[in-house]
């Protein structure tokens, strides 16, 4: 990140501290298409069966925005990790919501138009947001089609590939986090990070992603 978007985010915390909600919303979508990518990483596909991305995205906004008081700057990554976290999160409310209630009633998983209590609270809807949020028709595409076209490539991954990239690059842990998780050290972390990108990169050129 430049030091012009350090600022930039920097001066958006303070807008959304003093209570500029649209502020929120410019933040939120810088991160939007990174965190629609990790919440389709980390859904279950018996629950992408049951509810789309946005819908737990739309829960993860209003997550973010309510609870905003309580975040601490500092430094330019602090949103992004929190954002992290809170993603987490509410991927296992959905998982519980959707098959632990329906396993205790003895009945199939939930329908979508079933949604978790906390999803009746109005606010902005994540699509629109997208499309209003300033972004020209090819960004547009980019936002959609870029990281569509990634998550393809994922899943064309080796699993240790693929969970070293999600670790290393889309959750943006250090070597030493990631170790941590995988059980590993650093420096192996580092030479698999590597071996991995080489070959998504390889997945991205075959879908001609580059030229």
């Amino acid at each position: 990140m430049t030091d012009h978007d350090q600022t930039s985010t920097r001066l958006l915390v303070q807008r959304i501290q003093a209570g500029d909600e649209s502020a929120f919303n410019k933040l939120f979508m810088r991160y939007y298409p990174r965190i629609k990518l990790l919440v389709r990483l980390q859904m279950l596909d018996k629950l992408k069966a049951q509810v789309e991305a946005d819908d737990i995205i739309q829960e993860i906004y209003f997550e973010l925005f309510r609870n905003f008081h309580k975040f601490e700057w500092r430094d330019a990554d602090s949103f992004y990790k929190w954002v992290v976290t809170v993603v987490a999160w509410k991927i296992k409310d959905f998982d519980k919501y959707f098959f632990k209630t329906a396993k205790r009633q003895g009945a199939h998983a939930l329908s979508l138009q079933q949604k978790p209590p906390e999803s009746t609270e109005c606010g902005p809807n994540i699509g629109d947001m997208v499309e209003s949020a300033g972004y020209s028709p090819s960004q547009v595409v980019l936002q959609r089609e870029g990281y569509q076209m990634l998550e393809r490539a994922l899943e064309q991954l080796p699993s240790h590939f693929r969970q070293v990239i999600q670790l290393r690059q889309i959750e943006e842990k250090s070597a030493r986090e990631t170790a941590e998780v995988l059980g590993t050290t650093p420096n192996a972390v580092n030479v698999l990070y590597h071996r991995a990108q080489q070959r998504l990169h390889e997945l991205l050129r075959d879908m001609s992603w580059f030229n």
